[in-house]
């Protein structure tokens, strides 16, 4: 009887060991846009295969290059930019700091729990058929940043705006 719980203990032991190994490990990619002393775009994306499960965007702008002179005109410049149409919704955790000289615009979505039709209506998500994807590509969106101009970054060194 001991033998037979040792070996049965054995088989519950591999049998989770090769469902682990069948489960697509999360893969992790950042990318940048930027110039000096204006912007600062950073992405960070966290995906399984192709599908995207989350994508981090923290967005940097100086005031002085857009022509805003303090928090108060940068965070009217947002509003009217339809910045806060971002809050409030499942999946999206979304912040914006306005600091002396700069706004700090923070966004993370879940990819697991936004609806990717209101999604689509923040961000316009491009497809051949123009019907919303049932998820988001992760070979297609390196593929437009790197279009778009954006700089992958392997190493974790992201450039500094000052």
């Amino acid at each position: 009887m001991r033998l037979k719980r040792i070996v049965l203990g054995l088989l519950a032991l591999v049998g989770a060991g090769v469902l682990m190994a069948c489960t697509p490990s999360t893969q992790t990619a950042d990318f940048q846009s930027f110039v000096e002393g204006q912007m600062d775009i950073r992405n960070h994306f966290e995906y399984q295969g192709d599908k995207i499960t989350l994508m981090e965007t923290t967005t940097t702008l100086i005031y002085s290059a857009y022509g805003l002179d303090g928090p108060e005109a940068a965070e009217e410049y947002a509003l009217a930019q339809g910045i806060e149409n971002w809050d409030g919704i499942e999946g999206i955790t979304h912040k914006v700091d306005y600091q002396e000289d700069r706004l700090i615009e923070t966004t993370s979505i879940d990819m697991n729990k936004v609806d990717l039709a209101t999604l689509n209506e923040l961000m316009p998500i491009e497809t051949t058929d123009g019907k919303i994807p049932e998820y988001l590509s992760y070979k297609l969106t390196k593929e437009n940043f790197l279009n778009q101009g954006y700089t992958e970054v392997t190493d974790g060194n992201f450039k500094v705006l000052e």
